[in-house]
């Protein structure tokens, strides 16, 4: 049973969306304490909306986030998500919550997603969640979705065209993965 992670950090609203789709995802669980974000498009509102309008659910499951006061006295990447997995023994109802989200989107074929800010995955809370969950479903399959922009490429000769507009992005899917293989 697959299940998807995502971190916006620095991701623009579009390609993160395209990147749910690209991915076949038909539900976000949204593993934020609070969904809530100094950028307006990834405010709990917003981000349901967009979601909803491309066919892909929103769940916020705030009890599943990492407490603000872990994050913001802990002095490493590491104390932090070792606090979280000791929150994580004391607050064990989120997975069996997650679990059942995720079973539920398995079963219409369109796979669930956990997102937060954090982008890389190995410094998030979202590992730690995936290892919790994998202990009590070991049919999981985590997909951490990367998604990248491409750098812009400088022309080769005056007056080539074939320099892309710095607006083209793409998001990298295995093509294993993408909802037509």
């Amino acid at each position: 049973m697959r299940v998807f992670t995502l971190g916006y950090q620095g991701l623009s609203s579009d390609l993160y969306v395209r990147s749910l789709i690209n991915a076949g995802v038909g539900t976000v669980l949204d593993v934020r304490e609070h969904a809530w974000s100094q950028r307006p498009e990834f405010v709990k509102s917003s981000l349901r909306n967009a979601l909803s309008g491309v066919g892909i659910e929103y769940a916020h499951i705030p009890t599943a986030g990492n407490p603000s006061k872990n994050r913001k006295t802990a002095k490493s990447a590491a104390q932090c998500l070792g606090r979280y997995r000791k929150h994580l023994t004391r607050n064990d109802a989120c997975l069996r919550s997650l679990i059942f989200v995720i079973e539920a989107a398995a079963k219409t074929g369109k796979p669930a997603c956990l997102t937060c800010y954090e982008r890389s995955y190995s410094q998030c809370h979202r590992s730690i969640l995936i290892e919790e969950l994998l202990k009590l479903e070991p049919s999981l399959s985590p997909i951490h979705l990367e998604p990248y922009i491409e750098p812009k490429r400088r022309k080769t000769s005056v007056g080539s065209s074939r320099e892309r507009p710095s607006s083209f992005h793409t998001a990298f899917m295995a093509p294993a993965y993408l909802p037509f293989s």
